[in-house]
């Protein structure tokens, strides 16, 4: 298989292109600086910004599937301001046009956003205002962009991220339901790997815990 991931230069997309690599697939890897991601056998990186429909039309060219796992990391002084930002509904603009016709895209949101903005504990939600509510709001919008298009989507929706080797145990819920508060990155990667194989949550969100 031949995949794209969309902000491989991140934690997550450090995440996804490691254990897509294991599986023996091309990566085509899109991110701002090329020195960000190491060389790997299966690894193309292209450089550029995933919201210049140029650079998005190279990451996806012959792609079977993409991953598209952007946003912003507001400093204090956005945390305080909200300032809207745009940055995942303007990936994700570029992402639908490029994207092939026959591959499908996997999404990283957020838990808490759309389908499960109300099922979030009231502590989540005070962070959410407190501190994301800009970028919450671009996810919102990302997310009725995606179930607006005709691509094969799937929305996947993590709670808080931890750094660790991969546990292997997560539940996937498309009610919504979560059980613990935080999930591995190296675990939400291999549920997005998973889903590529099977086929599974077309055109779903999914609730992703550890």
């Amino acid at each position: 298989m031949r995949i794209a991931v969309i902000g491989a230069a991140g934690v997550a997309g450090r995440a996804f292109t490691a254990a897509a690599l294991a599986k023996g697939w091309e990566v085509r890897a899109l991110a701002r600086g090329e020195g960000r991601i190491p060389p790997a056998e299966g690894l193309t990186v292209v450089t550029g910004d995933a919201a210049d429909p140029a650079a998005m039309a190279r990451a996806m060219e012959g792609v079977d599937a993409a991953i598209l796992t952007v946003g912003e990391r507001p400093t204090l002084r956005q945390m305080a301001l909200a300032p809207e930002t745009s940055v995942c509904v303007d990936a994700t603009r570029a992402a639908l046009d490029a994207l092939p016709g026959r591959a499908r895209l996997i999404v990283i949101s957020a838990y808490g956003v759309g389908d499960t903005r109300e099922r979030a504990p009231w502590l989540f939600k005070l962070y959410f205002f407190l501190a994301l509510r800009a970028q919450f709001a671009d996810k919102e919008r990302q997310e009725a962009m995606v179930k607006a298009s005709g691509a094969d989507w799937t929305i996947v929706q993590p709670v808080g991220l931890a750094p660790g080797q991969a546990k292997g145990d997560w539940l996937a819920s498309a009610e919504g339901e979560i059980r613990r508060a935080t999930i591995r990155y190296a675990d939400v990667a291999a549920f997005v790997i998973e889903t590529l194989e099977t086929g599974a949550h077309r055109r779903a969100s999914v609730a992703l815990s550890g």
